[in-house]
């Protein structure tokens, strides 16, 4: 079905304390990274209107927090249901202003109603768990308590799933929230808080806002009103924001970085491989943090392996999301086509054979060839083995044992998604006993679901977004002791 992209308004202003505003610095154009034309503009906010978020979301804690479970749950439910109902309003947004594919579009829409619907049930399965006194007739209870107004920043690459995934556990928690969502999918965020509001949603409970990334950072790190912060970005820039927050405590959740690594063993199918792989390898032209990046291949199957992913790559049509076929889009920006460009001629130059692709595309819009690169050893210096792509280029190396496999995937500076392929139980425990990684696919990709947490380690992040654990984040744990009075 043909995406109706007039359904789409690409504008986003401000929201702070139930009203819409423009901001006080300015505006910037938001761009269809499909063709390079402006769609749309996005509002700034000046410093003190990010004060004023805050300021919101502190007031609006109290009443919020004192709800029941089952009227906090109602309403991020009901914003699900008419997330639900607007999807071809609000792919049509997210296709224009992140380059998707209309299927890849689609399918995040649906997902981010599935975030918003279980964390909506989840808010009243969040209960104080019972433990027995240490004294006759005591009891103590572990209480869940909300922490307060806290900060959320997404990122573009997957925007309504972020939104959702945070928004949803914050507010199930029992939180307020100032999110800060990314100038590159405004349009997409601006949507998914107007059907909170359609919901519902008392004033002040979100608050929306745009700007100048260091500026805004600082605002809300520097304010004893926020309690914790969840960011999903670099690990650059995460580790910026774990600093800032540091001199006043604020409790962060980390989801960094990842260079996920495929390890095909010598029992592996090949076409099985290469067909499950290449959903991700691809998929939002390969801008995702889980995405399969290096693929390590027993020798057996090397040449096999890189001729059928070759012709996978080489299968993808590539164009705008509302042209006929397309299979792969747009990256982001014209920086992220010349840090793939520059990736590839490094790989290239140190011994690594472009089997196809290896640079941009001719043609309007942000379009970086799929591209596949054998043969780099597994000792290569290459930077795109050690270096996260963020796009859709696939490394292919051979190895000769196990050992050399597991090696090679724990080389990079990332814990996150890892992938492998075996039907030996023996090699599959061995792996999964030494890999570096922390959301693991075995003979299948490894799926981030709201109900399940999930979490990075070192240079990938820390604590848990997603099931009870990623709600949890914003509770404090209090402990309660009690003991009946001594009878009078």
């Amino acid at each position: 079905m043909a995406i109706n992209t007039a359904l789409a308004n690409m504008n986003a202003d401000l929201y702070i304390g139930g009203k819409w505003v423009i901001g006080d610095a300015g505006t910037i154009d938001n761009i269809d990274p499909g063709n390079e034309t402006t769609v749309g503009t996005v509002s700034l906010a000046s410093a003190d209107q990010v004060r004023q978020a805050i300021a919101a979301a502190r007031d609006a804690f109290p009443a919020w927090s004192s709800k029941l479970a089952s009227e906090q749950g109602a309403i991020i439910r009901k914003a699900a249901t008419l997330l639900a109902e607007r999807i071809e309003e609000a792919a049509a947004t997210m296709l224009l202003e992140t380059g998707k594919t209309e299927a890849d579009a689609r399918g995040e829409i649906n997902r981010s109603a599935f975030n918003l619907r279980w964390n909506g049930e989840e808010a009243e399965r969040i209960t104080t768990t019972i433990y027995p006194g240490l004294a006759p007739g005591s009891r103590r209870f572990s209480s869940p308590t909300p922490l307060g107004a806290v900060a959320l920043v997404s990122a573009w690459n997957f925007p309504a799933v972020l939104t959702t995934r945070k928004l949803g556990a914050a507010l199930a928690a029992g939180c307020t929230v100032v999110f800060k969502a990314s100038e590159l999918a405004p349009a997409t965020a601006r949507l998914i808080v107007e059907l909170f509001v359609e919901a519902g949603l008392p004033d002040g409970v979100v608050n929306l806002v745009f700007g100048d990334p260091p500026m805004v950072s600082t605002e809300l790190t520097n304010s004893e009103d926020i309690k914790a912060l969840s960011f999903t970005g670099s690990t650059e820039v995460g580790k910026v924001l774990a600093a800032q927050a540091a001199p006043n405590l604020i409790r962060t959740v980390m989801e960094l970085g990842g260079h996920a690594p495929v390890l095909v063993m010598h029992d592996a199918d090949v076409d099985f491989v290469v067909n499950t792989t290449a959903i991700a390898k691809f998929g939002s032209a390969g801008q995702s943090c889980v995405a399969p990046s290096r693929f390590f291949v027993h020798e057996s199957l090397y040449p096999e392996f890189v001729q059928k992913m070759t012709a996978k790559a080489e299968s993808l049509v590539v164009g705008h999301g509302t042209e006929p076929d397309v299979t792969m889009g747009a990256v982001a920006t014209l920086q992220r086509v010349d840090a793939l460009t520059a990736l590839a001629e490094d790989a290239r130059s140190k011994g690594g054979r472009v089997t196809t692709g290896g640079g941009r595309l001719s043609r309007d819009g942000f379009f970086f060839a799929p591209t596949i690169i054998a043969d780099l050893p597994l000792d290569s210096d290459a930077a795109i083995l050690t270096e996260e792509p963020f796009g859709p280029i696939g490394t292919v190396s051979s190895f000769s044992t196990v050992d050399e496999a597991i090696d090679a995937a724990n080389a990079a500076p990332f814990a996150f998604a890892a992938y492998l392929f075996t039907d030996s139980t023996s090699v599959r425990n061995t792996v999964l006993e030494r890999l570096n990684a922390t959301n693991i696919g075995v003979n299948q990709l490894a799926y981030a679901m709201p109900d399940v947490p999930m979490s990075g380690m070192g240079n990938s992040g820390y604590g848990y977004e997603g099931g009870t654990e990623g709600i949890l984040a914003f509770t404090q744990l209090r402990l309660i002791s009690e003991t009946p009075a001594p009878a009078s």
